[in-house]
């Protein structure tokens, strides 16, 4: 008796332990570092031959639009800066020939890579309501690392036969 407890703790050790060491550590993308200046983002970005394409204040931050940037169905990024330092990424992905499905397929493919990662994400938002003849759908999880919070989100509003589809990456100085 005592020795099947023992082989069955071991066994779910073994089993499990994937889980539990899997994490890796949350960087901020594109090897930047919280509080980087825009300067030193702009050079970087010239580096790799990608273009800002607006410069903007929201919420009293400066953002840079970034397009051209090569990574696989990334649409743009934007960078925020308060105070001149870098504090937030956000990544737009996806592509104009993809549908609903194919959209969601593409959520949860980018969930379950983040899981498998980081750990299991926090759902923070699932909802789903009708803005005059707009539906309009919001599904957020988050990740925490350190000084990092990261964010997923798809974004959908539908009136046939249009539809917008954002799906976005937020990384956050915590």
């Amino acid at each position: 008796m005592r020795l099947s407890r023992c082989i069955l703790i071991l066994l779910a050790a073994i089993c499990f332990s994937p889980l539990v060491f899997a994490q890796q550590q949350m960087r901020v993308p594109f090897n930047f570092q919280w509080g980087e200046s825009p300067t030193r983002v702009e050079q970087s970005l010239v580096g790799i031959k990608a273009k800002i394409t607006e410069r903007k204040v929201v919420d009293g931050r400066t953002v840079y639009v970034v397009e051209g940037i090569p990574q696989k169905q990334l649409q743009r990024a934007l960078f925020y800066f308060r105070n001149d330092m870098l504090n937030e990424i956000e990544l737009h992905f996806g592509d104009s020939s993809w549908d609903s499905p194919r959209y969601d397929l593409f959520f949860e493919e980018v969930r379950r890579n983040v899981d498998s990662k980081y750990g299991i994400g926090r759902l923070l938002t699932r909802s789903r309501n009708r803005e005059g003849d707009v539906l309009q759908t919001l599904v957020g999880y988050q990740w925490m690392q350190g000084s990092i919070a990261l964010r997923l989100y798809l974004f959908t509003a539908e009136k046939d036969p249009n539809a917008l589809r954002v799906l976005s990456l937020h990384y956050k100085e915590a």
